[in-house]
């Protein structure tokens, strides 16, 4: 029988306190992000000095934080969070339902994904 390779161990579940300072130095990340790009989660580790490793909730939570503390009716920067080569991350559509979006009627959710990255990028681009 093959060994198998040993599990990573998941990172403990941080405080809301430090989700929330988390939260506030990773909005401004995504603002500058939303420059027709997008962002992988080891690029935001190497942008953001100091960020622990993160437990796929945490992630998840943070994402949710950064979009709770924007004004109603913007599009949701958490969607420039991805995975690989742009393509959407398995925690979005849980951090969207988690803040009330919702698919359109007969869209696919790998279809609302990109619309949403549209709509972020075209809202943020004139601004500063």
């Amino acid at each position: 029988m093959k060994a198998l390779p040993p599990r990573r161990e998941e990172p403990a579940l941080l405080e809301t306190g430090r989700l929330w300072e988390i939260a506030t130095e990773l909005r401004p990340l995504l603002e500058t992000a939303r420059a027709g790009s997008t962002i992988t989660w080891p690029q935001i580790h190497r942008r953001v000095p100091g960020l622990p490793r993160l437990h796929a909730d945490d992630q998840c939570v943070l994402l949710w934080l950064v979009d709770e503390d924007g004004r109603k009716g913007e599009p949701l920067l958490s969607a420039l969070v991805t995975v690989g080569d742009r393509q959407m991350h398995p925690r979005f559509p849980a951090v969207a339902e988690q803040l009330s979006w919702t698919t359109p009627a007969g869209t696919r959710p790998h279809t609302a994904w990109s619309n949403e990255v549209f709509r972020v990028h075209q809202h943020w681009r004139h601004r500063r």
